[in-house]
């Protein structure tokens, strides 16, 4: 055999051997692309940190949740909001004219689902999220315990309780830090801070604890009359308390959720 045929021989066996690795490495790459798309889940639209419309990025991915946590997220053990289960909300307030002690119980929350986040402002590397929402209205429903003082009147009451509020703004500040569970990092909510405002409110009671319920009834007519003067007075107490709740809510899914899955490099 010739050199000039073995030489070509040769070149066409490196062509070969180039283009298997080519192929390869091709595939390598395709399946590394499949397995990310298959294992970020459809509820999560990730957002990357060097993203210059980042905030906007977020923005979309918690509207992008909505209709998922209307049912629950079942992968992550998360309940459905709609409606929100609250087993015990406390709140208590001792300055002002209102100065009660309040016990919500067997809470169901109607509405809450139908959030919309309307502004973003966030310093992904320190993990900190500042979001403006819009619900339009919201029912709650369950029992109440308030004893205290309103005014200078005593009260004490005890029944079952039924308010519904409208355009409610909320402003909810996430202040996050970086964990490591098994070697993989996630996100843990270190701090929540939430405040709100109320369009209108209504409010009925059933007071079970004094017979004939002319108190419930006297309670009912002074609460619609006087409601957004009791809910700024009682607003300190029932943010905190709200943030407690929804803290642990937001805990349960960011910690099952590895950051690289929404917020990539």
């Amino acid at each position: 055999m010739s050199r000039g045929r073995v030489g070509c021989l040769c070149c066409q066996r490196r062509w070969f051997s180039s283009s298997i690795v080519s192929v390869l490495i091709l595939v390598l790459l395709e399946s590394t692309y499949v397995s990310t798309a298959i294992d970020t889940p459809e509820y999560i639209l990730p957002c990357n940190r060097t993203d210059p419309n980042i905030n906007s990025c977020i923005k979309n991915s918690f509207n992008h949740l909505r209709p998922y946590l209307q049912k629950g997220i079942a992968e992550i053990d998360l309940p459905a909001i709609e409606p929100l289960l609250i087993p015990k909300l406390a709140m208590e307030n001792g300055n002002g004219a209102v100065r009660v002690r309040a016990v919500f119980s067997n809470m169901n929350i109607h509405g809450a689902s139908n959030y919309t986040v309307a502004a973003v402002k966030s310093d992904v590397a320190a993990y900190r999220i500042d979001m403006g929402l819009t619900i339009p209205r919201i029912e709650a429903s369950g029992s109440y315990e308030v004893t205290g003082n309103v005014l200078l009147f005593p009260v004490r009451s005890r029944g079952e309780f039924y308010a519904v509020f409208y355009d409610v703004a909320a402003l909810a500040k996430i202040h996050g830090k970086e964990v490591v569970n098994n070697g993989t990092n996630y996100m843990k909510v270190d701090k929540l801070l939430v405040d709100f405002s109320l369009g209108k409110s209504r409010f009925r009671i059933r007071d079970h604890l004094n017979g004939g319920n002319v108190l419930g009834e006297a309670m009912n007519q002074f609460l619609n009359q006087n409601a957004q003067e009791i809910i700024q007075e009682m607003k300190p107490a029932a943010t905190q308390s709200i943030a407690r709740h929804f803290k642990s809510f937001l805990n349960n899914a960011f910690l099952k959720v590895p950051i690289a899955l929404w917020l990539r490099d």
